[in-house]
Order: C-alpha cells, then sequence, then structure tokens
C-alpha cells in the first residue's frame, strides 16, 4: 500500500517538471522555472525511491510510478495544453489504472 503511495508521490513530480518543462518549451515561462526548477525536483526522485524501497519491491514500486506518471501527465498533457487524444489512448489509460488497482490489491493482501 505505501509502495502505491510512494509511487504516486514520484508521479506528482514528474507531473509537476515535465509541466514545468513543456511551458518552457512553449515559451511561457523563462529557465529559471522552466528548466532549473524541474532539474532541481527532480532530484527529490532517488530519496523518494529509497523510502519507497523500504515498503515493496523495486519492480512493483517502478512500475506503479511509471503507470501513475504516465497517466497523469497523459491527462495534463490532454486536458491542460490541448494535445490530441484517441480512444486507443483511453484504453490504454484505463487499463494503466486497472493494473495500479491490482498492484495495490496485491500489496495489501500481502502486507507488502
Amino acid at each position: 500500500m505505501y509502495g502505491t503511495l510512494v509511487g504516486f508521490i514520484l508521479s506528482l513530480n514528474d507531473i509537476i517538471s515535465y509541466g514545468l518543462t513543456k511551458k518552457y518549451y512553449l515559451k511561457e515561462i523563462g529557465i529559471t522555472y522552466g528548466l532549473y526548477l524541474p532539474m532541481i525536483l527532480y532530484s527529490f526522485q532517488i530519496p523518494l525511491f529509497y523510502y519507497g524501497l523500504q515498503t515493496t519491491t523495486m519492480a512493483i514500486l517502478n512500475i506503479t510510478w511509471n503507470l501513475f506518471s504516465n497517466i497523469f501527465v497523459t491527462l495534463v498533457g490532454v486536458f491542460y495544453f490541448k494535445e490530441k487524444f484517441n480512444g486507443l489512448n483511453v484504453l490504454a489509460i484505463l487499463m494503466g489504472i486497472s493494473s495500479i488497482v491490482l498492484f495495490t490489491l496485491d500489496s495489501v493482501m500481502n502486507k507488502n
């Protein structure tokens, strides 16, 4: 269960960092907030990942982090940056969500 939470927190850092970098790419913000701040934020990933390893396996933590990140970054891209999305993308997001649910259930049932 805590591995899922750590994966979620890691993905939040991704969302903020990637979103700021995209805004810098679009020339909506300057280099300080668009490149330097995301680099500083991303430096917290390793300590967070280390903490997560105390609660679950590396494989489960990494896949959970990646799934959350993929889902949330995609949603930010679609709803905030107005990027194109299709039915197959929706199916992929739903499959990612179901994967997170299964990993969390497994963690709760096996007390990992």
